[in-house]
């Protein structure tokens, strides 16, 4: 019994250094996926950047510089955005990320090895309001920091953007947040990017979801600082599960009965011979709906303005 329970902790112990997660690109059971894949759609239409400071806890550093946001926008190449400390790249997709089977996006960083690795945390939104995080977890010591040049091992760290070298991309699959009460997983219109502030002073550094310190290099005071964005590949979008667009830029997904992108505000919803339909009293811009029949309505808004939108089935 002695014996058993010593192979067990032995195990563990030995599953702590090696790892737990998936290992660097080109390796056995890697889920990194290169850029020229055919399995990318499409990519980010508009990126939004809020920079962050060459050294976050060095006030005067400055903002990094590098890149501007349209390096972030459309296949991978077309350049890089850094973000300096705890920066956010917000993006936009158009048409949204769904969920589908296996993976649905994947986020490029620059790395130019299997251990220079520069990380971040991943959010998504259905309304560009409620954000949800991707449950990070970062298992590398935290003893010693890791130098501005120093390594990290990818397979100690999961759910964190940058974890592969490029070309190759790091892979999400919205399914892992099926529980999230705020997002409608066939309609995701926006990914954020938030850089990892990798120090492992608590008063400074970034946590993952389970409040581990991550340690990645820290400080990097140069105009290059941070998480470089160079883009964000869409594998499953609502092109796979039938929509319309509408002529007021709101979109009727026919497999999930869903209005979404609506204008966040309370209105009603008539057919064109004036018959309600159902009264929408809250400000989420997705709205749930009896099935729609193809054909031509109208969304009045209570401060009066409408909207006319069309139904109709994509085959």
């Amino acid at each position: 019994m002695f014996k058993r329970l010593l192979l067990i902790f032995l195990g563990m112990v030995l599953a702590k250094v090696q790892g737990q997660f998936a290992p660097a690109a080109g390796q056995p059971g890697s889920t990194a996926i290169k850029a020229d894949s055919t399995c990318f759609k499409s990519w980010a239409l508009e990126a939004q950047i809020d920079r962050g400071l060459k050294q976050i806890n060095w006030p005067d550093s400055g903002t990094a510089s590098v890149g501007d946001p349209e390096n972030a926008t459309g296949p991978f190449g077309n350049g890089l955005v850094s973000l300096g400390d705890a920066g956010t790249a917000t993006l936009t997709f158009d048409p949204p990320i769904s969920n589908g089977p296996g993976f649905d996006f994947a986020v490029f960083e620059n790395a130019f090895n299997d251990s220079f690795l520069e990380l971040a945390h991943v959010e998504v939104s259905s309304n560009g309001i409620d954000w949800v995080r991707f449950p990070s977890e970062s298992l590398s010591s935290t003893d010693v920091q890791t130098g501005a040049f120093g390594f990290t091992r990818p397979e100690r760290i999961h759910h964190l953007a940058g974890k592969y070298r490029s070309p190759y991309g790091t892979p999400f699959d919205l399914e892992e947040l099926k529980d999230s009460l705020v997002l409608d997983l066939s309609w995701i219109p926006y990914v954020r990017i938030i850089d990892v502030v990798g120090s492992i002073d608590s008063a400074w550094g970034s946590r993952d979801s389970k409040g581990r310190l991550i340690n990645d290099p820290w400080p990097s005071p140069f105009p290059s600082s941070g998480f470089d964005l160079d883009a964000v590949g869409v594998i499953n979008n609502t092109l796979s599960l039938r929509f319309q667009r509408t002529e007021s830029h709101c979109y009727y997904n026919t497999a999930t009965h869903t209005l979404l992108n609506c204008p966040a505000q309370s209105g009603y919803l008539f057919t064109p011979a004036g018959l309600l339909i159902r009264e929408k009293a809250d400000i989420q811009n997705f709205w749930r709906l009896p099935e729609l029949k193809n054909g031509i309505y109208i969304f009045l808004s209570t401060n009066g303005s409408s909207h006319r939108f069309i139904v109709q089935s994509v085959n």
